[in-house]
């Protein structure tokens, strides 16, 4: 909006299309990797929405300097490097993340400004500074368009230190966290989720509902429904109501 009342409606504009094709293609390509990199698989709409927030947040640091183009290129990658870093985050760093909030902020964060330093246009960064003279060309451009790298580095310095900053200050929270037991829940409310346990009901009620039936001890499934037909036939049921009520519960 300030860049609109400074006469600056185009350039806001540009930045707002860039912003929405890289969620777009972010969404492709996540949707299309994840089926390709797991096959049988059914298509996966949490990786697509997921894939949406990678190509906003990896475009955030370039939508007002990149063009179209470099959008749509930037938020394909981003798509794609959202599922290896959700990998990554689960089998390597071992972190409990069921939102994918670290894949999806940290590390396509970390490659929005990466990809600045290759795909920033000179003329689009001219806008953004007035100082900027002709010889600054090679020191503020992308690497594609002829840059010295010099704007590749200082991305990658910002981006230690912002991992530092935040290490300082969040790693002894959590640490006392930790310390004082608060850091995790119960394993049997992990099993059950903490929707159910923490928010009084299941987020995915069908899913729910089909494990819970896989596992239940087959020995009381049977008995359950042994009991069924004898309940049709007038028979009174073997299954004491009390115990059928906690089988059913039980998971």
């Amino acid at each position: 909006f300030s860049l609109i009342i400074r006469g600056g409606g185009e350039f806001a504009g540009g930045a707002v299309v860039n912003t929405m094709l890289s969620s777009a293609t972010g969404a492709l390509g996540s949707l299309f990797f994840r089926t390709a990199v797991w096959p049988g698989r059914e298509w996966d709409i949490s990786a697509a929405l997921n894939g949406v927030l990678a190509g906003l947040v990896a475009i955030t640091s370039g939508c007002p300097v990149v063009e179209t183009w470099a959008a749509l290129v930037i938020g394909l990658l981003a798509g794609i490097f959202y599922i290896l870093a959700s990998r990554f985050t689960i089998r390597v760093m071992r972190v409990d993340d069921p939102l994918d909030a670290t894949p999806v902020h940290m590390f396509c964060g970390m490659l929005g400004l990466i990809m600045t330093g290759f795909f920033a246009k000179p003329e689009f960064v001219r806008r953004l500074n007035s100082d900027f003279q002709p010889e600054d060309e090679k020191i503020y451009s992308g690497v594609f368009y002829g840059g010295s790298g010099q704007l590749l580095a200082s991305q990658i310095v910002e981006i230690l230190v912002i991992l530092c900053w935040v290490t300082l200050f969040i790693a002894p929270y959590f640490s006392f966290l930790n310390k004082m037991g608060w850091f995790r829940v119960s394993p049997d409310q992990e099993e059950s989720g903490l929707d159910d346990s923490h928010h009084g009901g299941s987020a995915y009620p069908e899913i729910y509902a089909e494990d819970n039936i896989a596992k239940k001890n087959s020995n009381n499934f049977y008995e359950l429904e042994k009991a069924i037909p004898e309940e049709k036939e007038g028979k009174k049921s073997t299954v004491d109501p009390d115990e059928e009520d906690h089988t059913l519960n039980k998971a």
